[in-house]
């Protein structure tokens, strides 16, 4: 079983993007116990890992350093996040978030670099966050190289996985980020296949793993039965809007 599971912030807030911190030290640590790998994406997606979970964070928002370095730390567990650059130092208010979405505080350089050197990879999410779906080709690219070069030029490392805002991408989007990453996540909501195309790769949302039944036997069938009944009401949403 593998997988990579999505968050975004750590903290007691309860909002949609909220993961409580005390839950997530137990999360943590219930995996441990399961014999599973908490790995980077690189040993993941190696054919030789048949056991693993990467974890990994959307935006760069702030908790990601106040709260989740000291719990990942604690447990020895690596993981990615996928900073969106425009707004660093400042809030998650890019013009093509949805007016629901909570109004949260994002990482500044200061922090993003003790997560790099505290051993976080620091990945592109693109530099404004836009559904690359609805702009032109040369406007992927600007998107993608503006995060990619402010990102190696801050850090000296060149971002090698990309996670496409909202979970979103069609052919064209991808026909130029399947040759810029090593890899690119989505949203689809489900654990990964032997063989899978690395432009489009699977997550679990960590929305729907907060209860310890879940969590506490991720590799076994029932998490994996009621995360597909998730992800098929999800899917029938998404055809009815």
């Amino acid at each position: 079983m593998r997988a990579i599971i999505t968050f975004h912030t750590i903290d007691n807030s309860g909002s949609l993007l909220s993961f409580p911190p005390d839950t997530f030290s137990k999360f943590l640590s219930s995996l441990k116990k399961q014999d599973l790998d908490l790995c980077d994406l690189d040993t993941l997606l190696d054919p030789a890992t048949r056991n693993g979970i990467c974890i990994t964070f959307d935006d760069g928002l702030r908790q990601t350093y106040r709260q989740a370095l000291p719990i990942l730390r604690d447990y020895d567990v690596p993981a990615h996040v996928f900073l969106n650059t425009e707004n660093v130092g400042g809030m998650n208010d890019w013009p093509s978030q949805p007016s629901c979405s909570p109004r949260l505080e994002m990482l500044n350089w200061g922090e993003i670099e003790k997560l790099y050197a505290a051993g976080i990879y620091i990945e592109s999410h693109t530099n404004n966050h836009p559904d690359l779906r609805g702009l032109d080709d040369a406007e992927i690219v600007l998107e993608c190289e503006t995060a990619d070069k402010i990102i190696e030029n801050r850090l000296g490392r060149y971002p090698r996985y990309f996670a496409y805002p909202y979970g979103l991408s069609n052919e064209r989007v991808r026909a130029y980020t399947r040759d810029r990453y090593k890899g690119c996540v989505t949203t689809e909501l489900r654990y990964l296949h032997e063989e899978e195309d690395m432009a489009t790769l699977p997550r679990l949302d960590s929305y729907y793993l907060k209860q310890p039944w879940l969590f506490e036997h991720l590799a076994s069938p029932i998490p994996r039965t009621y995360l597909l009944l998730r992800r098929l009401l999800r899917n029938l949403r998404a055809v009815s809007i």
